[in-house]
C-alpha cells in the first residue's frame, strides 16, 4: 500500500519561516516553530496577545497587513493560519509556485504537508498522524502511546549518541555493532542505573557492555 505522506523531521535551525495568520492556530504553530528553533516572520493584520508576546520575546518579524507572495521570499516553509479559507489558499498556491512546503490549517488538500501529534522527549521524537482524517483519533493515540514508553527513554538516547563515535572506532563490524546496540538498550541494570541518575554505575555498566558485547563478541 502507497503511503499518502512521506514522514520527515526537519532541521529548522536558524531557518526562516512564514506564518499567516494572527490568531488562536497561528499561536500555536508558532510556539512549535520557536521550540524547533526557527527564525519566525508572521504575516497577519492583527495579532493576538499571547502572539505578541512571543513576537516580542522571540524577536519575531511582523508584517501588519494583508499576504502577499512577497512574504514568502528566503522561507523555508508556509503555514497558512488565518480563519478566511480564501487567504489559505492563496498562502498555498503561492508557496507551491515557489515550491515551498506549505501546511493549510483545517484543509489538508490544499497544503504539500502536514503538522502530526508530537511527543517531545527530544532526542527521542514520535510523531503520529491520521493523514488530515481524524486530527482528534491523533491526539488519542498520543495518549496511548505516551502511557506505554519506557522510562528513561531519552536519557539512554543521549547516552548512546555520546557513545556512537567511541562504538564506530572500536568496532567496524556492523552486525557485531548491532548486537551491542541491541544488548545496551535492553541492559537493564544499565537502566536501573539511569533511573537512580548513578553515573558511577551507568560508567560500569557501559564499560561492562563495550567490553563483554563489543570487544569480546
Amino acid at each position: 500500500m502507497a503511503m499518502d505522506y512521506f514522514p520527515i523531521f526537519c532541521n529548522l535551525k536558524d531557518k526562516r519561516c512564514l506564518i499567516v495568520g494572527g490568531g488562536q492556530v497561528a499561536t500555536h504553530k508558532a510556539q512549535g516553530l520557536l521550540a524547533a528553533g526557527a527564525v519566525l516572520r508572521l504575516v497577519a493584520p492583527d495579532i493576538s496577545t499571547e502572539l505578541e508576546h512571543l513576537r516580542v520575546h522571540h524577536e519575531i518579524e511582523w508584517y501588519p497587513a494583508s499576504f502577499s507572495p512577497q512574504h514568502l521570499q528566503s522561507c523555508w516553509l508556509a503555514i497558512a493560519a488565518t480563519n478566511d479559507p480564501l487567504v489559505n489558499r492563496q498562502v498555498a498556491e503561492a508557496a507551491h509556485a515557489e515550491r515551498l512546503f506549505c501546511n493549510v490549517v483545517d484543509d489538508p488538500s490544499a497544503a504539500s504537508f502536514i503538522t502530526p501529534a508530537i511527543i517531545d522527549h527530544s532526542p527521542v521524537m514520535i510523531a503520529l498522524s491520521c493523514g488530515g482524517n481524524a486530527p482528534v483519533y491523533s491526539k488519542i493515540l498520543k495518549a496511548h502511546v505516551t502511557q506505554h514508553l519506557p522510562a528513561g527513554m531519552r536519557e539512554k538516547a543521549l547516552l548512546a549518541g555520546n557513545l556512537r563515535e567511541r562504538v564506530n572506532h572500536a568496532c567496524s563490524d556492523r552486525a557485531r555493532k548491532r548486537a551491542f546496540w541491541t544488548a545496551f538498550f535492553q541492559h537493564a541494570p544499565l537502566q536501573q542505573a539511569l533511573q537512580q541518575e548513578n553515573s558511577v554505575e551507568v560508567t560500569q555498566q557501559v564499560e561492562w557492555l563495550i567490553q563483554h558485547r563489543l570487544l569480546s563478541a
